[in-house]
């Protein structure tokens, strides 16, 4: 029996109990881009439906959640339909499930879809602000959570393997440890920790011919550290800001080969590596991030975001240059095996009490020489040293 005909039937059996509660949700997000004189306006980029069923007494709970726009990995979300991307149109129905039982007061049970426990918090609320992080492919997992409010909340999770979701494709399992302690309820500290011997989901290397195989045998370790200031310490209410690093170290087993993606096309930056050469050996990438934000009567928001992402290969199997205004290399390349972007967002905005918030972004990438390389822009063939877009953002949540 697949996970998806089981949670259905879970779902029947509980909705057919008389004191079982149904709650639906509609939350949704509409985009006006601007990026390097390309506009996008409007876009319907997110629009979910949310079905929660849970007894009176509050043991257990069920989600189920659906989203016409819902991309197949979460760092996918903001980079499709930018101008400047060119990742595959594909969707998942299914953006969201879970399945909850408080076993007591303090412990729980939980087979959900994550993106696994190493990702750094947002505390500014902007859209790019977790474009950097090295997010895993979504996954079925089984969470067992310890809360003491206010003090600790740890998770231990076993998981199908990244990129699985409904079903197993490998035998390799999934494991990851994530916890939180705060101090005055005000400041947190967040240790994440995961292994996955097979972490690259069958659809990742959707531009090569051998992509039923290549995915294969290459496995991630991945650390994330944090520190969190969450918004309630009284002398600075209202100020909520977090400091994150996370490191991700992929290994393979399997012999490189020279088949590339067609140019030109733009890779998120923290896919590139890993989809294009992470079949050569080991590839670590790092991520910095920094995100902050004020709110003025506890509905203005002011908020700005900073982050670095550096990537380095084991050997140096790319090649940096000079670029002339034309894209081509205005000197001799020179082998290379480090690239690094960094980024700004700054916003500002009204966050209703009603559900529903607006928010006005100006983001910048700004990419070194190597970079430059591998980031092509959709019109000719000139690469970016750069890239800067505003943003009007508008969500809302029934």
């Amino acid at each position: 029996m697949t996970l998806l005909k089981a949670s259905s039937m879970f779902l029947a059996f509980l909705s057919t109990t008389g004191c079982v509660k149904t709650h639906l949700d509609f939350s949704g997000e509409a985009v006006c881009r601007s990026a390097d004189g390309q506009s996008l306006c409007p876009k319907l980029s997110h629009f979910q439906s949310q079905l929660t069923l849970s007894p009176e007494d509050g043991s257990y709970y069920a989600r189920l959640a659906y989203d016409p726009a819902q991309s197949r990995k979460a760092s996918w979300y903001d980079s499709l339909d930018l101008g400047q991307q060119h990742l595959p149109p594909q969707r998942s129905w299914l953006a969201d499930y879970e399945l909850g039982l408080d076993v007591s007061e303090r412990w729980s049970l939980h087979l959900e879809d994550s993106s696994g426990t190493t990702l750094l918090p947002n505390a500014s609320g902007l859209a790019f602000a977790t474009k950097f992080q090295d997010i895993g492919w979504k996954q079925t997992v089984t969470r067992l959570s310890f809360e003491n409010p206010d003090i600790f909340v740890g998770d231990i999770l076993v998981g199908l393997g990244e990129g699985e979701r409904l079903s197993a494709d490998d035998g390799a399992l999934y494991y990851g440890a994530r916890f939180q302690w705060y101090w005055q309820k005000a400041f947190g500290l967040q240790l994440g920790y995961s292994e996955d011997a097979d972490s690259v989901a069958n659809d990742a290397f959707w531009w090569r011919s051998d992509r039923g195989e290549s995915h294969q045998d290459v496995s991630s370790q991945r650390l994330a550290i944090s520190l969190i200031l969450n918004g309630k310490l009284p002398s600075l209410r209202g100020l909520e800001a977090s400091l994150g690093w996370q490191k991700n170290t992929l290994r393979s087993a399997r012999e490189g080969t020279s088949e590339r993606a067609p140019a030109p096309l733009a890779f998120d930056p923290t896919e590139i590596l890993s989809e294009d050469f992470g079949a050569h050996g080991r590839t670590r990438r790092d991520a910095w991030l920094f995100t902050t934000s004020y709110r003025i009567l506890a509905e203005y928001l002011i908020a700005l975001h900073t982050g670095e992402f550096q990537a380095e290969l084991e050997d140096a199997a790319l090649t940096s240059c000079a670029l002339e205004d034309t894209g081509n290399c205005a000197e001799t390349a020179a082998s290379a095996h480090r690239l690094r972007v960094r980024e700004w967002t700054y916003g500002l905005g009204k966050i209703d009490s009603d559900g529903w918030s607006a928010l006005l972004e100006a983001h910048e990438e700004r990419y070194d020489r190597l970079y430059q390389n591998f980031h092509f822009v959709t019109r000719g063939t000139t690469r970016q040293k750069s890239m800067r877009l505003i943003q009007a953002r508008m969500s809302w949540n029934w």
